[in-house]
This record gives C-alpha cells, structure tokens and sequence, in this order.
C-alpha cells in the first residue's frame, strides 16, 4: 500500500519571516506588473500621438522608467519567489502552477532585462538626442503586451493554483 510522507522545505522559514517574505514578493510582483502596463501605455502613446513632442516624451521617459525600475523590481520578485518556493511546502518543482511561474518567471526577467529593456533606454537615449525611436515603437508594444499577459498568467496560477504535483514530486513520495 503506497503512503505519501511528507516532506519538508529545504529551508524552514518560521511564520513571521514567510509572511514578510510573501509580502516582499506580492509587492515586488506587483511593482513589476505596473511597470510592464506603463510601459505599454507609453507606447501606445508614442505610437498614436500627432505630436511630435508626446511621441519623443513618451519613448524618453519609457527609456528611464525601464532602465531605472524593470531591473531592480523584476529580480526581487525573482529572488523572492525562489526563496519562498524553497522556503515552504509549495517548492519549486513540486507543483505544475509553481514550475510554471517560475519558468514565466526567469523567461520575463531574462528576456526582459537582456534583451527589450535595453533596447527602450538607447531608444530613449536616441529621441533625447533627436534621433528616432528607431524600432523601439512596435517592441515596446509587443514585448510589453507579452510580458503584462504573462505577468497576469503568472498571477492567475498564484490564486487559482491549478494541476497537482509533478511528476517528480509524486515518484519520491510514494514508498
């Protein structure tokens, strides 16, 4: 007869510390998200004001905001979500909704940080210049669309926690 054990976080964080943990977490992913969703708008903006002026205040501040929050938001949200992973019954492969988050969540903060952040600052630094956007105007749409959604999904697994265990987690359970 198969019994499931139970088995303990890796890193035993005590109720206090979780809580503040959680809420460094929710705080941070938040932040994330409504950078992401300014993002978005500021390039909604640029893309469909008249005004010349609007569309170079638009990149230029997209520019600064992306190089001056998206980094420092997106790793605490990151880091915090790994050590709570570690740190409670959830883990980090335990769980499908838990593997996929974290999977969104190192696809986001990598692909963000590495390759679209970086291409709205110099977009920024350019208008300022009086240099175009370049082709800053369609990513900054696209890439912040994508990012908002997966954001939001990641969100929506947190609350519904859907699928059950792994794989993995199931066969080292059962004796």
């Amino acid at each position: 007869m198969a019994t499931r054990t139970r088995i303990e976080p890796r890193l035993k964080l005590g109720r206090r510390p979780r809580k503040w943990l959680l809420f460094v977490h929710v705080v941070s992913s938040v932040g994330w998200i409504g950078i992401e969703a300014c993002l978005l708008t500021l390039g909604i903006v640029g893309v469909s004001s008249g005004d010349d002026a609007v569309t170079s205040g638009a990149y230029v501040i997209a520019g600064v905001l992306g190089g001056t929050f998206y980094f420092p938001v997106s790793m605490v949200a990151l880091i915090s979500g790994l050590l709570l992973g570690i740190g409670t019954k959830w883990g980090l492969l335990r769980y499908h909704w838990v593997l996929a988050k974290l999977v969104l969540t190192i696809a986001l903060y990598l692909g963000g940080n590495l390759l679209v952040v970086p291409r709205f600052v110099a977009a920024g630094e350019a208008v300022a210049n009086g240099d175009g956007p370049g082709d800053a105007q369609g990513l900054l749409i696209s890439a912040m669309t994508a990012g908002l959604v997966l954001l939001l999904v990641a969100t929506l697994l947190s609350v519904f926690t859907p699928g059950g265990r792994t794989p993995w987690f199931r066969k080292r359970t059962a004796s």
